[in-house]
């Protein structure tokens, strides 16, 4: 009979099932007074899972039906099983289980009390509603509809163990169905019954939940300890959640019938991109475009919002470096200018990028590096397979001259990050016209962007976007080494920016080496992420023109793992 059985309860439509005998009326009349009296359905009905006609239960159905009740808890039966046997309570009246469905079926009911069902069991026959398990239904969720809401919306009251979530995700995940309600507070969304169930769909990232909606003040609350209904309220809605299984408002579990998985995941269409899925490492690069801008509410406050957009998430040299390295490489190849090997003057991060896509390409590296740039760099390129060659020089840009006439003496491509327009373009095409996508997707514009000047490339690129798009309604602030400084990335006008004279900066703001380091180690303390020392430039710089007004934009061009060396030199002084 176990096979043949839902021994688990389960939310049926009223509207769906039918009735095969009347209904003695003064039963009825002493059982819905009761019914109304305990505010709950203690125990569900039987019903046949194959044509819907209750088998056991006729006056708590119409009980319910009175009582505009949407719901009942139902137990289904394979009624056509040689376990189950009808009787009548009639004396020398021969009923078959055939007349039982066709009374069902066809409205002709039998009379009251006629049909007698037993179900054989081990010690013997007996009545067929030993088999219903206590359910105490609210009649406040029987009267309701099942909907599916919005996961997000829901307030669970209750920690969860995960050993009692983790059955519902197997089993949600391998029938790809689901089968739980779950019984939330009208008003607060406050989850009432079933967080077990809200944690596996949570697991399962569905975008909906089935919930059945009531009044808590409605609801009889079992606790085990004395929990109001407003401190479950608070708990759901302020938190600290409550110890798992604090509180229940059912006897026992009810299922409801199963709706599809696929209707509670998004709906959003999924494909290669959406999933991050890429065919090479090239791909990714621009499958990562555009780089997230996130707010800094710990530079925010009610007139200034700071915007900061994180370059760090490039994936070869996690700089804004990649967007030039790659850039230049494919106007290279597309030109067919590009030999077996680059020669490039880098103060790390554009060498990382050169070398990581050169290797995809099979391509060699040789790479310039002054030396006053962190030795962590020798170790990074290295692992790449780059060739390294240190000069006593303070400047990436002082190497240029000897690149090229090596290049040139070698046969080798020296693409010049501080020369090629390629890099120029880039930033035009993708950096600037993301920065002002990613910021009209909110309704805003930039009062004021913010960037360090190294090779110059994407602020003014940042700047002619943004000039001729918007005049002079957006200000742009050029970030630069006060003088006698040295900060990774960036550098000094004087020592010669091509493109940074093709636009217009309306201020250039001098940091010192120990600016920049605060301003990193400040966004690290108050946002939790580690950027950059010429990324810290720009939250000195920020924070040094800042008005009282305006939607600021930062840009960080890195992230700070490669600059332990600055960093723990600072730390030291400070100790």
């Amino acid at each position: 009979m176990q096979k043949q059985t839902i021994t688990e309860p389960q939310l049926a439509n009223l509207e769906k099932l039918k009735s095969h005998e009347e209904v003695d009326q003064n039963h009825l009349v002493e059982l819905k007074r009761k019914i109304e009296a305990d505010d709950i359905l203690k125990y569900p009905i039987i019903v046949d899972k194959k044509t819907n006609v209750i088998i056991d239960g006729e006056h708590r159905f119409t009980v319910l039906k009175e009582l505009q009740c949407k719901t009942i808890p139902v137990i289904y039966i394979d009624y056509e099983s040689p376990l189950i046997e009808v009787q009548s309570w009639r004396k020398n009246f021969k009923l078959t289980k055939a007349a039982v469905i066709k009374a069902g079926i066809s409205g002709k009911k039998l009379p009251p009390k006629t049909s007698k069902h037993l179900i054989k069991r081990s010690t013997g026959a007996t009545h067929i509603s030993v088999i219903g398990k206590r359910v105490d239904a609210l009649l406040e969720m029987l009267k309701q509809e099942i909907t599916l809401v919005n996961l997000n919306l829901l307030k669970p009251a209750m920690r969860s163990d995960t050993r009692d979530v983790l059955p519902l995700y197997t089993k949600f995940s391998q029938t790809r169905s689901v089968d739980t309600p779950i019984i939330i507070d009208k008003t607060t969304n406050t989850i009432l019954e079933g967080s077990e169930a809200y944690q596996a769909l949570d697991l399962l990232t569905v975008e909906k939940a089935p919930a059945i909606a009531i009044n808590i003040q409605k609801a009889k609350i079992k606790t085990t300890h004395p929990i109001t209904k407003e401190e479950i309220i608070k708990a759901g809605m302020e938190g600290p959640k409550l110890p798992p299984k604090a509180f229940k408002i059912l006897a026992a579990p009810i299922k409801i019938e199963k709706i599809p998985l696929r209707k509670l995941l998004s709906q959003k269409k999924k494909n290669k991109s959406t999933l991050h899925v890429y065919e090479s490492t090239l791909n990714l690069l621009q499958g990562t475009w555009p780089t997230p801008l996130v707010k800094l509410n710990s530079l925010s406050s009610n007139d200034i919002t700071v915007f900061a957009k994180l370059e760090g998430f490039n994936p070869f040299s996690n700089s804004i470096k990649d967007r030039v390295g790659w850039a230049m490489i494919r106007e290279a190849l597309e030109n067919k200018e590009l030999s077996s090997i680059l020669y490039e003057a880098t103060s790390t991060n554009t060498g990382i990028a050169l070398a990581s896509i050169a290797n995809t390409l099979g391509i060699k590296t040789r790479l310039y590096i002054p030396q006053t740039i962190q030795k962590i760099s020798d170790t990074y390129l290295k692992t790449l397979g780059a060739e390294i060659v240190r000069l006593p020089i303070n400047l990436t840009v002082e190497a240029i001259n000897q690149v090229e006439a090596e290049a040139n003496a070698d046969k080798a491509t020296h693409l010049n990050q501080f020369e090629n327009d390629a890099n120029l373009k880039v930033h035009l095409k993708h950096t600037a016209k993301e920065l002002d996508d990613q910021l009209g997707i909110l309704g805003l514009k930039p009062t004021c962007i913010i960037g360090g000047l190294g090779t110059s490339g994407h602020m003014s690129a940042i700047s002619l976007y943004f000039k001729t798009r918007y005049k002079n309604k957006v200000e742009i602030i050029g970030v630069q080494p006060a003088k006698n400084e040295s900060i990774p990335g960036i550098r000094r006008i004087e020592a010669g920016m091509k493109w940074y004279h093709w636009t217009r900066f309306d201020h250039i703001v001098d940091v010192t080496q120990t600016e920049a380091i605060e301003g990193t180690i400040n966004i690290a303390k108050k946002e939790g992420i580690l950027i950059g020392l010429s990324a810290g430039a720009v939250v000195s710089a920020f924070n040094k023109i800042a008005k009282a007004k305006g939607v600021y934009a930062l840009i960080f061009p890195d992230t700070g793992y490669k600059y332990g060396e600055q960093i723990q030199t600072y730390l030291n002084k400070q100790a």
